[in-house]
This record gives structure tokens, sequence and C-alpha cells, in this order.
């Protein structure tokens, strides 16, 4: 958000928060407004870099069980068979297997 946008964003914040104190309170500086938002806003990256790694480690704990690799594979097979029995050629059904990404979460 640009900083030249911030200081009229939270005033407009505070006013529909709560009219009485907008009207009664003296407006922040711009400088204490910046620091609440670069404070707020390094406050979310961390709780995000928290639940990227917390998912990156149950991805990664998954893949290396060997119970994963056998689903991998059954997929992968799966898809092989169905795509020759639709009249793909072996290496057409290769190229698709390869081609084709693991299921996932959230694609």
């Amino acid at each position: 958000m640009s900083r030249r946008i911030l200081p009229q964003v939270t005033a407009m914040l505070l006013a529909t928060a709560n009219p009485a104190m907008a009207q009664t309170a003296q407006r922040p500086a711009p400088n204490d407004m910046l620091k609440v938002a670069d404070s707020s806003t390094s406050a979310m990256l961390a709780t995000l870099e928290r639940s990227v790694e917390a998912q990156l480690g149950a991805q990664l704990n998954s893949a290396e069980r060997p119970e994963t690799a056998e689903r991998i594979a059954g997929f992968k097979k799966n898809l092989f068979d169905a795509l020759r029995k639709r009249g793909f050629t072996a290496e057409q059904s290769m190229q698709i297997v390869v081609a084709t990404p693991l299921p996932a979460v959230g694609r």
C-alpha cells in the first residue's frame, strides 16, 4: 500500500471502528502510523513463515514414508493404464504421466 494512502486508510478505519473516538482523538502522525503498519506486517510475515515451514515439514514427513511412494506409484500406473486404454500410445502415455503433477492441496 502506498505510504501516501496509508494515513487516509488508517483514519477511515478508526472512524468506522469507533466514530466517537475518531471525532475526539487526535490523528496520529504519519510516521507513527507507518511504524504500526510495519510492525503489523512483520508480525503477519512471521506467522506466515511459521505456517509455511509447518506445511513444508508435513509434506516432507509424508514424502519420506515408504507407503507414500507406493501411493504415488499407484497413481502414476493407473494414469498410464487409463491413457493406454483411451488409445494413447505408450510413448504418449509416458509423456503425459511424466508431465502430470501429483495431486496436491492448493492447486
